[in-house]
Protein backbone atom coordinates (compact mmCIF):
# COMPACT_ATOMS: atom_id res chain seq x y z
CA UNK A 1 0.00 0.00 0.00
CA UNK A 2 3.06 2.51 0.67
CA UNK A 3 4.09 1.79 -2.86
CA UNK A 4 0.77 3.42 -4.23
CA UNK A 5 0.37 5.95 -1.70
CA UNK A 6 3.98 6.92 -3.01
CA UNK A 7 3.24 6.22 -7.12
CA UNK A 8 -0.34 8.27 -7.25
CA UNK A 9 1.42 11.68 -6.25
CA UNK A 10 4.62 10.97 -8.44
CA UNK A 11 2.00 10.25 -11.55
CA UNK A 12 -0.20 13.50 -10.67
CA UNK A 13 2.90 15.41 -11.52
CA UNK A 14 3.55 14.21 -14.06
CA UNK A 15 0.09 14.53 -15.21
CA UNK A 16 0.20 18.07 -14.80
CA UNK A 17 3.23 19.13 -16.53
CA UNK A 18 2.17 18.87 -20.08
CA UNK A 19 -0.41 21.23 -18.65
CA UNK A 20 1.92 24.08 -17.18
CA UNK A 21 4.01 23.68 -20.05
CA UNK A 22 1.10 24.11 -22.76
CA UNK A 23 -0.11 27.41 -20.47
CA UNK A 24 2.88 28.74 -20.63
CA UNK A 25 3.23 29.06 -24.61
CA UNK A 26 2.38 32.15 -25.81
CA UNK A 27 -0.99 32.80 -28.22
CA UNK A 28 0.29 33.57 -31.89
CA UNK A 29 -1.00 36.05 -33.12
CA UNK A 30 -1.70 36.41 -37.14
CA UNK A 31 1.86 37.79 -39.10
CA UNK A 32 0.96 41.15 -40.03
CA UNK A 33 1.23 41.83 -43.76
CA UNK A 34 3.68 43.84 -45.30
CA UNK A 35 1.25 46.63 -47.41
CA UNK A 36 2.47 49.61 -49.54
CA UNK A 37 0.56 52.31 -50.72
CA UNK A 38 1.06 54.73 -53.94
CA UNK A 39 -0.68 57.99 -53.64
CA UNK A 40 -0.81 59.77 -56.62
CA UNK A 41 -1.95 63.29 -56.18
CA UNK A 42 -2.74 66.16 -58.79
CA UNK A 43 -3.05 70.02 -58.36
CA UNK A 44 -4.80 71.24 -61.71
CA UNK A 45 -5.20 74.88 -61.96
CA UNK A 46 -8.43 75.57 -64.71
CA UNK A 47 -9.48 79.23 -65.60
CA UNK A 48 -13.05 78.56 -66.88
CA UNK A 49 -12.86 74.95 -68.68
CA UNK A 50 -9.31 75.29 -69.64
CA UNK A 51 -6.52 73.33 -67.99
CA UNK A 52 -4.07 75.84 -67.55
CA UNK A 53 -1.95 73.59 -65.09
CA UNK A 54 -1.48 70.12 -63.69
CA UNK A 55 1.30 69.64 -61.25
CA UNK A 56 1.39 65.23 -60.56
CA UNK A 57 2.89 64.08 -57.30
CA UNK A 58 3.82 60.47 -56.26
CA UNK A 59 4.37 58.93 -52.45
CA UNK A 60 4.47 56.11 -50.91
CA UNK A 61 3.60 54.84 -47.65
CA UNK A 62 5.00 51.76 -46.25
CA UNK A 63 4.71 49.58 -43.27
CA UNK A 64 2.35 47.04 -41.58
CA UNK A 65 -1.07 47.05 -42.23
CA UNK A 66 -2.13 48.55 -38.59
CA UNK A 67 0.19 51.01 -37.60
CA UNK A 68 -0.38 54.79 -39.08
CA UNK A 69 2.08 55.80 -41.78
CA UNK A 70 3.87 59.32 -43.07
CA UNK A 71 4.74 60.49 -46.55
CA UNK A 72 5.80 64.61 -46.36
CA UNK A 73 7.22 65.78 -49.70
CA UNK A 74 8.59 69.28 -50.39
CA UNK A 75 9.49 70.64 -53.25
CA UNK A 76 10.15 73.91 -54.07
CA UNK A 77 12.50 77.13 -54.28
CA UNK A 78 13.40 80.01 -52.27
CA UNK A 79 12.57 83.84 -53.70
CA UNK A 80 14.22 86.86 -52.54
CA UNK A 81 12.49 89.80 -51.89
CA UNK A 82 13.40 93.00 -50.66
CA UNK A 83 12.21 95.54 -48.41
CA UNK A 84 13.84 98.81 -47.81
CA UNK A 85 17.13 97.62 -48.13
CA UNK A 86 16.68 94.58 -46.50
CA UNK A 87 16.67 91.08 -48.55
CA UNK A 88 14.57 88.14 -47.19
CA UNK A 89 13.86 84.68 -48.61
CA UNK A 90 10.06 83.29 -49.40
CA UNK A 91 9.61 79.62 -49.73
CA UNK A 92 7.86 78.76 -53.07
CA UNK A 93 6.33 75.60 -53.99
CA UNK A 94 4.19 72.82 -53.18
CA UNK A 95 4.25 70.89 -49.67
CA UNK A 96 2.36 67.78 -49.25
CA UNK A 97 1.91 65.64 -46.25
CA UNK A 98 0.16 62.17 -46.07
CA UNK A 99 -0.71 59.28 -43.58
CA UNK A 100 -3.11 56.85 -43.72
CA UNK A 101 -4.78 54.17 -41.58
CA UNK A 102 -5.99 51.26 -43.06
CA UNK A 103 -9.55 50.24 -42.41
CA UNK A 104 -10.94 46.46 -41.46
CA UNK A 105 -13.27 46.34 -44.67
CA UNK A 106 -9.73 47.23 -46.82
CA UNK A 107 -10.12 50.61 -47.47
CA UNK A 108 -7.90 53.55 -46.13
CA UNK A 109 -8.03 56.59 -44.15
CA UNK A 110 -5.87 59.03 -46.11
CA UNK A 111 -5.25 62.71 -44.15
CA UNK A 112 -4.04 64.82 -46.77
CA UNK A 113 -2.68 68.76 -45.88
CA UNK A 114 -1.61 70.52 -48.72
CA UNK A 115 0.00 73.38 -49.81
CA UNK A 116 1.57 75.46 -52.93
CA UNK A 117 2.56 78.70 -53.26
CA UNK A 118 3.47 80.44 -56.36
CA UNK A 119 4.86 83.88 -57.17
CA UNK A 120 2.58 86.34 -58.95
CA UNK A 121 3.40 89.20 -60.77
CA UNK A 122 1.08 91.91 -63.33
CA UNK A 123 1.17 90.48 -66.89
CA UNK A 124 0.63 91.60 -70.23
CA UNK A 125 -3.11 93.06 -70.85
CA UNK A 126 -3.02 93.81 -67.02
CA UNK A 127 -3.57 90.38 -66.04
CA UNK A 128 -2.08 88.60 -62.95
CA UNK A 129 0.32 85.63 -63.87
CA UNK A 130 2.47 83.02 -62.39
CA UNK A 131 6.41 83.71 -62.58
CA UNK A 132 8.35 81.15 -64.04
CA UNK A 133 12.36 80.89 -64.74
CA UNK A 134 13.24 82.69 -67.55
CA UNK A 135 10.69 85.15 -66.72
CA UNK A 136 12.12 88.86 -66.28
CA UNK A 137 12.26 89.09 -62.26
CA UNK A 138 9.71 89.70 -60.67
CA UNK A 139 9.15 93.19 -59.67
CA UNK A 140 10.37 94.23 -56.34
CA UNK A 141 7.21 93.52 -54.63
CA UNK A 142 6.03 90.25 -55.99
CA UNK A 143 2.67 88.34 -55.17
CA UNK A 144 2.85 85.42 -53.29
CA UNK A 145 -0.49 83.12 -53.99
CA UNK A 146 -0.85 80.70 -51.66
CA UNK A 147 -3.46 77.32 -51.18
CA UNK A 148 -3.89 75.16 -47.97
CA UNK A 149 -5.77 72.40 -47.60
CA UNK A 150 -6.26 69.66 -45.20
CA UNK A 151 -8.88 66.99 -45.93
CA UNK A 152 -9.39 63.03 -45.19
CA UNK A 153 -10.75 60.58 -47.93
CA UNK A 154 -11.69 57.29 -47.11
CA UNK A 155 -10.22 54.93 -50.42
CA UNK A 156 -10.20 51.43 -51.84
CA UNK A 157 -7.12 50.36 -53.85
CA UNK A 158 -7.55 51.58 -57.24
CA UNK A 159 -9.97 54.40 -56.74
CA UNK A 160 -9.06 58.07 -58.00
CA UNK A 161 -11.21 60.92 -56.12
CA UNK A 162 -11.14 64.55 -56.81
CA UNK A 163 -10.17 65.71 -53.14
CA UNK A 164 -11.46 69.15 -53.49
CA UNK A 165 -11.92 72.46 -55.52
CA UNK A 166 -11.22 76.06 -54.58
CA UNK A 167 -11.54 79.04 -56.58
CA UNK A 168 -8.87 82.01 -56.43
CA UNK A 169 -11.07 85.23 -55.33
CA UNK A 170 -8.92 87.10 -57.52
CA UNK A 171 -8.14 85.51 -60.88
CA UNK A 172 -10.97 82.96 -60.16
CA UNK A 173 -9.26 80.14 -61.51
CA UNK A 174 -10.13 76.56 -60.00
CA UNK A 175 -7.55 74.50 -58.18
CA UNK A 176 -8.45 71.17 -57.89
CA UNK A 177 -6.71 67.95 -56.09
CA UNK A 178 -7.30 64.29 -57.40
CA UNK A 179 -5.98 61.45 -55.41
CA UNK A 180 -5.92 57.88 -56.92
CA UNK A 181 -4.75 55.22 -54.36
CA UNK A 182 -2.87 51.88 -55.30
CA UNK A 183 -1.95 49.10 -52.82
CA UNK A 184 1.17 47.69 -53.43
CA UNK A 185 1.61 43.82 -51.75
Amino acid sequence: MRMTRVLVPVALVFLTIPAVKAQEKPAQSAPEVEVSLKVRIVLAEFDGKQEISSLPYTLYLLGATHNRRDAKLRYGVKVPISNENQLTYQDVGTNIDCSDVPLDDGSYRLDFTIERSSVSMPGQNGKEEDWKPGDNAPSHQPLIRSFRDEFTLIMKNGQTVEGTSAVDPVTGHVQKVTVTLDVLK
